[in-house]
């Protein structure tokens, strides 16, 4: 009796940690509403305060860059993610993309297009 109750409670913590494997989440989700964003006139320090700090900064053909993202990553079924990125000059937004694989995010930008 002990030897098969052992087996189950093997093979429920088995099928938990499968579970948990099979999704990561990386990012703080942010609104995909950025019609707050308004180029040349948004500062650094108005987006960190508003989305915290970014998930990484770059450098694309000598401007800076900082990325915002929620990327959800899944064995099973779809992965989705969505992405912020902005590209600065003298400490304002000089250009900025938004793309997004979530559904929700989708059928609002399908709907109504980020304007710039």
């Amino acid at each position: 009796m002990r030897k098969i109750l052992t087996r189950c409670v093997m093979g429920a913590a088995l099928g938990l940690s499968l579970v948990q494997v099979g999704c990561v989440t990386r990012g703080a989700d942010f609104s995909s509403d950025i019609s707050w964003v308004q180029k040349g006139k948004t500062t650094q320090s108005e987006v960190e305060k508003y989305l915290g700090a970014p998930n990484s900064v770059g450098n694309s053909g000598g401007t800076p860059t900082w990325t915002y993202g929620v990327y959800d990553y899944r064995l099973f079924g779809d992965s989705k993610t969505k992405e912020l990125k902005f590209y600065w000059k003298d400490s304002k937004v000089e250009d900025f993309s938004f793309n997004s694989s979530f559904p929700e995010d989708r059928r609002r930008l399908i709907m109504k297009p980020v304007s710039r």
